[in-house]
């Protein structure tokens, strides 16, 4: 189980800058979270791969098409933060 201060948007963002940085190869301090991840070289392929980084981490169950729904890491990490909310909710 995820400590409770990990279900906030904070730690979720920061959690989706650092995995973004490394797959197109930034220092984190260079993902704007409010960018498109398209903008920043997020393809297909890597798409696929953050949203099985995104299941293993909140164990949830994402169609890949979630990076594309919520182009940006804000909007991915508050979409992350429902989705968190509503499953431990039904716990």
């Amino acid at each position: 189980m995820m400590d409770t201060d990990m279900r906030t948007i904070e730690p979720i963002v920061d959690w989706l800058v650092e995995r973004v940085a490394f797959y197109v190869e930034l220092p984190a301090r260079e993902i704007d979270p409010d960018v498109p991840l398209a903008e920043l070289g997020i393809e297909s392929v890597v798409a696929v791969s953050l949203c099985g980084e995104i299941e293993d981490r909140w164990e949830l169950d994402l169609d890949p098409t979630v990076v594309f729904d919520y182009p940006t890491i804000a909007d991915m990490a508050s979409f992350i933060a429902e989705e968190d909310a509503a499953q431990h909710q039904k716990v």
